[in-house]
């Protein structure tokens, strides 16, 4: 069977799809593109079928038909964090690791800005403690190291990663985070020059928050709702 498809269109009705796929012994990432002219094209194994059980595909575009896929994968112990570019001259790339291979990786997220830069979160096991990192991706150097994003005293479990970019390049990460008896919101901002900020707690209300979603404007503003 098949489940999880996302889908994203450039500015010229372009559209790329990717999708979960069970084959009868493990789960794969497919993916398809569809033009005007020639309407839908052939799916194509977006990650290495050798590899384990491959789930929670999501996926950027930006307004030139650029693309990046992410998703989590088996290694036998261990999920890691594996991407894949497409680009229309030259269709998907070869999938590359993205998490530091130290622990447990999963429930990644990506945006893109119209330059085809990327930023991709996800949470990771650190021993006994659940945390946000993340990694960037330029066209010309490909992904760089994964970075830590929250903070080591905040709390003993971070989950819900989400991310945003604005044309610039800039972006914000939001996430929630158990802290004593509470969930909180909270937020770490990205810019190019100086790489990520320090984790801000933007939500401490009385009771539990969860599912926050984050998004930015052409100026670089963000707005996160929970």
């Amino acid at each position: 069977g098949a489940g999880a498809p996302k889908v994203a269109f450039d500015s010229s009705g372009n559209a790329v799809a990717v999708w979960e796929q069970y084959d009868g012994t493990q789960n794969n990432i497919y993916a398809n593109r569809f033009t005007p002219s020639a309407g839908w094209g052939t799916a194509t194994l977006v990650e290495n079928n050798s590899d384990g059980d491959a789930f929670g595909t999501q996926m950027a575009m930006n307004a030139s038909g650029d693309a990046i896929a992410v998703w989590y994968q088996s290694e036998g112990t261990v999920f890691n964090i594996w991407a894949s570019r497409f680009t229309p001259s030259n269709g998907w790339g070869t999938p590359t690791l993205v998490d530091d291979d130290t622990g447990t990786a999963v429930a990644p997220e990506v945006a893109m800005d119209p330059s085809g830069n990327a930023v991709a979160v996800w949470r990771q096991n650190v021993g006994t403690r659940t945390r946000i990192w993340a990694n960037r991706f330029t066209p010309n150097t490909g992904w760089d190291t994964a970075r830590l994003i929250e903070s080591s005293e905040a709390g003993v479990s971070a989950r819900d990663p989400q991310v945003a970019m604005d044309p610039s390049g800039n972006a914000i990460a939001v996430w929630r985070q158990i802290q004593g008896a509470s969930l909180d919101i909270w937020a770490n901002r990205f810019t190019p020059s100086t790489g990520w900020g320090t984790a801000t707690l933007i939500e401490a209300g009385v009771g539990s928050a969860f599912t926050p979603q984050v998004t930015m404007d052409p100026n670089g503003n963000g707005t996160a709702v929970w």
